[in-house]
């Protein structure tokens, strides 16, 4: 652990950031709301919205794009991992760098859908995904709805999966709404803060426009 943490604080300070959670606010996340202005916002299924993103972060030139050309962040998708019940899980998207991983889980959503807890906020508290990381995101894409109102109700709901208040919950995420913070204590007894994004991706395809 010792000799992770001192490859962690290597790595921030040569990309000049005080902090992993300043890196993960104003690095990774910042660059999933700049994605988002650009990309196109028609509705589609879950992975072909991701990869809106991926392909973006890759293409665009931007504050991260310079570190993922030269390999000093790694922005992973459909990676495979294999959990502490010895099953199989598939995460959605990783920005890795010396010693840190932080995972990123996408629902596509149309309501307040319990299986956004079930299916995606599980595998962090269950430690499917981000076992041994301190924090992860979820990214809601809806399709259908007002993202605001399936915020506000995801919300409400996420303090019912082992939620705590803490340090982390106390600050807002100021870079993009709507948004809220969470916190969860996992089956190893450690807590997790969890980020939740919501963007709207619910205008129709072009092409279904002109059919009707």
């Amino acid at each position: 652990m010792r000799m992770q943490n001192d490859f962690i604080n290597f790595h921030l300070k040569r990309l000049k950031y005080n902090s992993i959670q300043d890196m993960i606010e104003n690095l990774y996340l910042k660059s999933l709301v700049a994605c988002y202005s650009r990309i196109d916002k028609t509705k589609e299924i879950e992975n072909s919205i991701r990869d809106r993103f991926v392909k973006d972060l890759y293409r665009y030139d931007s504050p991260i794009k310079k570190w993922i050309d030269i390999k000093i962040i790694r922005v992973n998708w459909e990676q495979w991992v294999l959990t502490d019940d010895d099953d199989l899980g598939r995460i959605d998207l990783t920005f890795q760098s010396a010693g840190l991983d932080f995972i990123v889980e996408c629902k596509r959503l149309k309501f307040v859908d319990k299986k956004y807890f079930t299916e995606g906020l599980a595998r962090f508290i269950e430690l499917k995904y981000a076992k041994g990381e301190d924090h992860a995101a979820m990214l809601g894409f809806v399709v259908s709805g007002n993202e605001k109102r399936i915020c506000n109700g995801l919300e409400a709901m996420s303090t019912s999966y082992s939620g705590v208040s803490n340090e982390f919950t106390s600050k807002s995420f100021t870079l993009w709404q709507p948004n809220f913070k969470s916190a969860h204590l996992r089956n190893d007894q450690t807590v997790i803060g969890v980020y939740h994004l919501f963007f709207d991706f619910s205008l129709p395809v072009l092409e279904n426009i002109i059919a009707e």
